[in-house]
C-alpha cells in the first residue's frame, strides 16, 4: 500500500470515527431533549395544581372574609338592640359580643338585675330566629381579689363561672336548648385593659358571648 492508500484509509478512519461520535453526541443530545422535555411537563403540571390550589385557597379566603363581615353585622345589630354598652370586638376565635358587668350583675355578685334579664332577652330572641347557631358565654373580671363577698366566691374564676353558668340557666329557662349553649371562665386571664387603673378593671368585668356555627346533626338534635 503507497502513501496515498494509507493516507486514504487513515481519511476514512477518521471520518467514520467523527460518525460514531457525532451519533454517540447527537443521542445524548436527543436523551438530554427528553429528559428536559419531562421536567418541563412536570414543571408545568406542578405549576398547574399550585394555580388551582391557590384559587381554591382564595375562594375559601373570601368565603371566611364574607361570614366574618356578616357575623361582625349581625353582632353589631345585636348589641345595639341591647344598648347600655354592649359591644362587638374581635377574638383570635372570632368576632363576640361582649355586656359590661353594670348591665348584669351587681359587684362581686352573679344574680342576675333586671335589666341584665332584658338584655339575654334580645339574645334569647337572635338564638331562637338562627337554630343553626350556638352560643359560648364567657365570664371575665378584673384581677383584683375578692373581698366583700369571699364567703360566696373562693377566687376571680369561681365568680367568673358563676356569672356564666346564671347566663346559662336564664337562657336555658326561656327556651333555649342547653346542647346549643356552653360556658367557660376566664376570670382574670383575658383582659382587654390594663388592670392598673378603675377604667381598665370596668371594662374587664364583663361577659362576652361566642356565636358558634352548629353541625347539621348538633342543630338537628337541639331543635327536638
Amino acid at each position: 500500500m503507497g502513501k496515498v492508500g494509507f493516507y486514504l484509509k487513515l481519511f476514512l478512519v477518521t471520518i467514520l470515527m467523527g460518525l460514531a461520535v457525532g451519533c454517540a453526541e447527537t443521542e445524548e443530545l436527543r436523551g438530554l431533549n427528553r429528559r428536559q422535555a419531562i421536567t418541563i411537563r412536570d414543571q408545568s403540571d406542578e405549576i398547574d395544581h399550585l394555580k388551582k390550589d391557590m384559587a381554591m385557597y382564595q375562594e375559601r379566603a373570601n368565603k371566611e372574609a364574607e361570614e366574618k363581615k356578616r357575623l361582625m353585622d349581625e353582632l353589631d345589630k345585636l348589641a345595639k338592640a341591647i344598648g347600655h354598652g354592649a359591644s362587638v370586638r374581635e377574638t383570635p376565635e372570632g368576632p363576640v359580643i361582649q355586656l359590661p358587668e353594670i348591665i348584669l350583675f351587681d359587684s362581686g355578685t352573679a344574680e342576675l338585675k333586671p335589666e341584665g334579664q332584658t338584655a339575654l332577652g334580645k339574645i334569647v330572641e337572635h338564638l331562637k330566629a338562627n337554630p343553626r347557631e350556638g352560643l359560648r358565654v364567657d365570664g371575665h373580671t378584673d384581677a383584683d381579689p375578692i373581698v366583700r363577698t369571699k364567703y360566696l366566691w373562693e377566687t376571680n374564676h369561681h365568680l367568673a363561672a358563676g356569672r356564666a353558668l346564671s347566663v346559662f340557666k336564664f337562657l336555658t329557662s326561656q327556651g333555649v336548648d342547653e346542647r346549643r349553649v356552653y360556658i367557660a371562665a376566664y376570670g382574670p386571664n383575658r383582659s382587654v385593659a390594663s388592670n392598673a387603673s378603675d377604667e381598665g378593671k370596668r371594662k374587664n368585668r364583663r361577659v362576652e358571648f361566642l356565636l358558634v356555627a352548629l353541625t347539621k346533626a348538633e342543630g338537628e338534635g337541639a331543635s327536638k
